[in-house]
């Protein structure tokens, strides 16, 4: 099977050629590209900083949280809980 060798094919190639590839692919359908991106998030470890200055940010979160439809009032009281739990900390 084809599989099985691509491993061996790519395995020579720069980090920018398989960026090429991966952008390539990720851009050939809406499914490809959610497929990439969870690969990236799981793979690509995030700074501590993203989340304790940029997602707990008292500044953000609640823009981001207004955004919500209307029906969804309980989420838009997380920013509440994390400063309570960011306090504690």
């Amino acid at each position: 099977m084809a599989s099985h060798r691509i491993g061996a094919r790519v395995a020579g190639l720069s980090p920018e050629q398989l960026c090429a590839i991966i952008e390539a692919q990720a851009g050939a359908s809406d499914a490809a590209l959610r497929v990439a991106e969870e690969h990236a998030a799981r793979l690509v470890e995030q700074p501590e900083w993203v989340l304790s200055e940029v997602l707990l940010s008292p500044d953000l979160a609640p823009r981001i949280l207004a955004q919500l439809p209307t029906t969804e009032h309980a989420a838009k009281g997380t920013p509440t809980a994390w400063s309570v739990l960011k306090s504690l900390a």
